[in-house]
């Protein structure tokens, strides 16, 4: 298998990607991608990993939300995944655009070597690439980038698999792009990648060559599906280990709320939006654009006409059907995702992942039916299609040129059914192929949206007061305090200057303001509970000033406390306030982390004075009138936060940051037991006198992937280096 394209190959794979340069030529003139959650969720993501690996760090640990989160295990921020060492570049505005071009190529690349691999014309390639990289779901999808990331390699995939993974080249071709797929942190996507290329392997017919050697039979490429796939999955061992570890600890651990998992569903107005009939509507709160355009519609309806490929044309239209009858708003939607396992998937409407690459695969494959009359039987249905399609786009409510180009480009298509002719057949069908590359270019330019870079890292003025605040901040919920940010949903310098002084998504990273809140997307168990219990509790004060908040700055005007008006938000000083690093000298026990944090948070525990640990400690505390309690923090690292304690009788040293596996201490140079205090924050056992204490982060999950990732590279790269076996071998 050749993995490069040959030289007349790629100026058409280039131009595939056109419309996707020409979208994001902004950012060469610094005006970064600002639309939904790229300004304050993944801006704030990549640059504050990209800043850490540039010091020499490798984030293990975020120490700044959410009481602190495990940072390599969230997959999204990409700590190994390498396109993230493009934000090393000085412009945060470049890189992000890079970034996003890069993953479009790969998608058009993706999509030309599978239609390619089906013998299809390049007119025929060029029509499917286009249309993977350049329709309204990709240039909405590029908006959440680990999702759009793991919707890139897809193509790649299913390319590899229906090509029979005969060769060892193609089966190591898999594992790698299996492996960066999963490293881009979108498991739903990856997980549906391989399915899809399950089936594609399964009902792959069998080859006769002419030497008269057979192919492998079904379970023999399922197997080798299979051992490139595990291949390709040790390969991210280092990033999906440490993942797996956090996904047992998370509060994904049972199903999602019904109103989440309802969240970013397709109404039947998707339908409509795919021609532009319903403009500003694409039928999801999800996704920005479902556009399509007629061109792609009626080559797409033409590969139902297909004779030689019949069983890909049918395998291709269920997998697309399957995946956008799990993302409708309706039932039987709505039962499937109430089923075990599939009742943790948020934003269902990614699932056209799936459905955008059965239809651009389905309209390379029927321009060339068309082209070559294999549709000429079904002439009169196709032009019924066709026709009906060209009346829709002409009430559509398109721009004039996105309408004209449609038109003709549909009409090209369809003149190759009505027509007798074969000079100029070729010609039609490349014409109707670049006029699809400008009209989607057109139709979808408006879903991207940019500010000036600058306004990545401007910092408010307000903002600079919250990291000198000696404590946390609390903020509203995520949810709410997004309706406020976005009420013009403009994206623009405005809006990203209200991103980052409302605290907004991971905007504090970029600030140094520790938040009790997290936007992890998979956020760890003790996260969750805490910030629901702070929303439920009739006194905030003491709920979250067990967790050390100080501060609670919020656009909404508090009821029940004091505040200051700082502009447009509200200062409130929360005064039952545990410090951050504290002594108590009293103790009870309760191994349930979930009732021991009610304890605390319902006041039935004095913070002040009492811990609720998860065991009895080792020494016991010995509290006496007019007891002695020092603490001061020598070194505060994400992974490693030092302190001198000074004590007159054995006390309990509580730290009010989030208690997970990996985190040890060491008293004096010694380890010594990390206990669970009040649920889910750290603490430690203090004899009499004066001591360092020294927590640090040190996972095993960590060690664990990073040696499955180099013995599976290892493996990769021997194999690789032996070439071709002369015998058939799995790998």
């Amino acid at each position: 298998m050749k993995w490069p394209l040959s030289r007349s190959h790629w100026p058409w794979v280039l131009l595939a990607g056109m419309p996707a340069l020409a979208w994001l030529l902004p950012t060469a003139f610094g005006q970064a991608p600002s639309f939904r959650d790229q300004g304050d969720f993944f801006y704030p993501l990549k640059l504050y990993t990209a800043a850490r690996l540039r010091h020499g760090d490798i984030p293990l640990w975020n120490s700044l939300s959410g009481l602190g989160e495990p940072w390599l295990a969230n997959l999204q921020s990409g700590v190994f995944y390498p396109p993230t060492a493009l934000f090393f570049l000085r412009s945060a505005a470049l890189a992000g655009g890079l970034f996003l071009l890069l993953h479009f190529w790969l998608g058009a690349w993706g999509t030309w070597r599978f239609l390619k691999e089906e013998a299809v014309s390049d007119a025929g390639a060029l029509v499917g690439a286009s249309l993977y990289a350049s329709s309204g779901f990709a240039a909405s999808i590029s908006t959440f980038w680990n999702h759009f990331s793991a919707w890139s390699y897809l193509p790649a995939i299913a390319w590899l698999a229906r090509s029979g993974l005969r060769s060892r080249s193609s089966r190591l071709g898999l594992a790698l792009v299996v492996g960066l797929q999963a490293m881009a942190g979108s498991p739903e996507i990856s997980a549906g990648s391989l399915i899809i290329a399950a089936i594609l392997v399964l009902t792959r017919q069998r080859r006769e060559e002419q030497s008269g050697w057979s192919e492998p039979s079904g379970a023999s490429r399922l197997a080798s599906l299979g051992a490139a796939s595990v291949l390709g999955l040790a390969i991210a061992g280092w990033a999906l280990v440490p993942f797996a570890e956090l996904l047992v600890h998370s509060d994904r651990r049972s199903a999602l709320p019904r109103v989440e998992r309802e969240t970013g569903t397709v109404e039947m107005s998707a339908f409509a939006s795919t021609l532009g009939i319903s403009t500003g509507m694409s039928g999801s709160s999800y996704l920005g654009s479902l556009y399509l355009g007629p061109i792609a519609l009626v080559a797409a309806g033409a590969a139902f006409a297909e004779k030689e490929r019949r069983r890909l044309v049918v395998v291709l239209a269920a997998v697309g059907a399957a995946a956008l009858l799990f993302s409708l708003a309706t039932p039987p939607a709505t039962w499937l995702r109430s089923l075990p396992l599939l009742d943790r998937i948020r934003y269902p409407a990614k699932a056209l992942t799936a459905t955008t690459f059965a239809l651009a695969t389905l309209a390379g494959l029927g321009t060339d039916a068309m082209r070559f009359r294999q549709a000429g039987q079904r002439r009169i249905p196709l032009l019924v299609w066709g026709g009906t399609l060209l009346a829709l786009t002409l009430v559509a409510r398109l721009s004039p040129e996105v309408k004209l180009l449609s038109l003709v480009g549909a009409a090209a298509l369809l003149a190759l059914l009505i027509g007798r002719f074969q000079r100029g057949r070729a010609a039609l069908a490349a014409l109707a192929a670049l006029l699809l590359i400008v009209s989607l270019f057109l139709a979808n330019r408006g879903v991207l949206r940019f500010a000036p870079e600058a306004e990545l890292s401007r910092e408010p003025e307000s903002v600079g007061f919250l990291a000198r605040v000696p404590g946390r901040v609390l903020t509203p919920p995520m949810a709410d305090l997004a309706i406020w940010v976005l009420k013009e949903a403009a994206f623009d310098a405005g809006t990203l200057r209200r991103q980052r002084e409302a605290l907004l998504g991971y905007t504090n990273l970029l600030a140094g303001v520790r938040t009790v809140r997290t936007a992890a997307a998979l956020s760890t168990e003790g996260a969750a509970r805490i910030g629901d219990a702070i929303d439920a509790a009739p006194d905030i004060e003491r709920a979250s000033g067990t967790v050390s908040a100080r501060l609670l700055w919020t656009p909404f005007q508090p009821l029940r406390l004091g505040s200051r008006k700082v502009g447009e938000f509200f200062r409130a000083p929360l005064n039952a306030y545990r410090p951050r690093l504290s002594i108590v000298f009293r103790h009870a026990v309760e191994p349930d982390a979930e009732k021991a944090w009610r304890e605390v948070v319902d006041g039935k525990t004095d913070l002040r004075t009492t811990a609720v640990l998860d065991r009895a400690p080792d020494p016991a505390p010995s509290a006496k009138p007019g007891s002695i309690a020092m603490v001061s923090i020598l070194e505060d690292l994400p992974e490693r936060l030092a302190a001198r304690t000074t004590t007159d009788v054995n006390g309990i040293l509580v730290v009010t940051d989030l208690a997970y596996p990996g985190w040890k201490v060491e008293l004096d140079g010694r380890a010594a037991p990390l206990l669970r205090s009040d649920g889910y924050l750290r603490a430690v056992a203090l004899p009499a006198g004066e001591h360092r204490v020294v927590f640090q982060y040190r996972p095993l999950s960590v060690y664990a992937g990073a040696g499955v990732t180099f013995m599976a590279l290892a493996i990769w790269l021997i194999l690789a280096w032996g070439g071709e076996p002369s015998t058939k071998a799995l790998l």
